[in-house]
């Protein structure tokens, strides 16, 4: 007997579209497995948008495939199987987001329970409120709620946080983690890069509709094996020239390296009269500048 492949939750191949002369998206291959979170990353204008209209069925792409779970993401097989919370959402003021969940779990086989998502994204208090008044934060946790409603086995979220204050945005995460590790596929657009790093297994980086970057997060640090050292000097004193050291604030200063072992024992054969030292590794968007910069001619 022949057992057939179950499909990826996600795969494109050379996607493009252009708006009249401009070519907002050109070559754009993109994949991804359950229990997966894709970042998806670029500059403002970069085509990510875009893009993401195009996998999720909202305009066709002028070239190129794309299949959710086998099916063409504006089919209904397609749209069962997934959720997603754009950058911007506005309900009716006087409905209430239990109504709404309520509403659109209708239209799911097997929807969450409305309480389990108020719990979720912390709507308890909000979840028989008019949304009349409701701050930018709170209807953004609505949307959230609404992208995860039906069970999907894949979400798109495209900037999921705006306006979120700290202890949401930890709570988003977890969800997302959570969701993840249960076999859930996830697209994930973020300016914050500790959001992407807590979240995503991979990244794909697009410029000017182009992909320049992509792989696992492990995998791209690898690739910059740097240490950013932090120190304190005694005031009015300065590093020498060698350590190439920049000020972040009076009296205290950084350098990289790829031994800082190394350069910590130079500074302590020279007599820098350092204090406060710290070492600590490259975040994931210096590492990224880097290895764009160093692939600029």
């Amino acid at each position: 007997m022949i057992h057939s492949q179950p499909q990826p939750p996600l795969r494109a191949r050379g996607l493009t579209k252009s708006f009249g002369a401009v070519r907002a998206v050109n070559g754009v291959d993109l994949d991804l497995a359950p229990g997966e979170a894709l970042g998806f990353l670029g500059p403002n204008g970069a085509g990510k948008s875009t893009v993401l209209s195009i996998l999720m069925g909202l305009r066709p792409a002028d070239t190129g495939e794309v299949a959710l779970f086998g099916h063409a993401p504006d089919s209904a097989a397609a749209r069962a199987l997934f959720g997603a919370t754009p950058q911007s959402a506005g309900f009716p003021e006087q409905i209430t987001p239990r109504e709404l969940l309520v509403y659109a779990a209708a239209h799911h086989r097997a929807p969450r329970p409305a309480g389990d998502l108020a719990e979720a994204f912390g709507l308890g208090r909000l979840i028989d409120r008019h949304m009349a008044g409701f701050s930018g934060g709170e209807v953004r946790r609505v949307a959230l709620a609404l992208a995860f409603v039906g069970n999907p086995r894949l979400v798109f979220l495209d900037e999921p946080t705006t306006g979120l204050d700290t202890a949401a945005q930890e709570g988003f995460q977890q969800v997302a983690r959570d969701y993840v590790r249960q076999g859930g596929a996830l697209v994930l657009t973020s300016h914050h890069w500790d959001e992407i790093e807590a979240v995503c297994d991979r990244l794909t980086m697009i410029d000017r509709g182009e992909p320049v970057l992509d792989g696992t997060i492990d995998a791209i640090r690898a690739r910059t094996r740097v240490n950013r050292v932090t120190f304190a000097l005694p005031d009015g004193r300065h590093p020498p020239a060698w350590l190439a050291a920049g000020a972040t604030t009076p009296g205290h200063w950084q350098a990289e390296s790829a031994d800082s072992d190394a350069l910590i024992r130079r500074m302590v054969a020279d007599g820098v009269p350092f204090t406060a030292l710290a070492v600590r590794p490259l975040d994931l968007k210096d590492i990224i500048t880097r290895i764009r910069n160093e692939a600029r001619p």
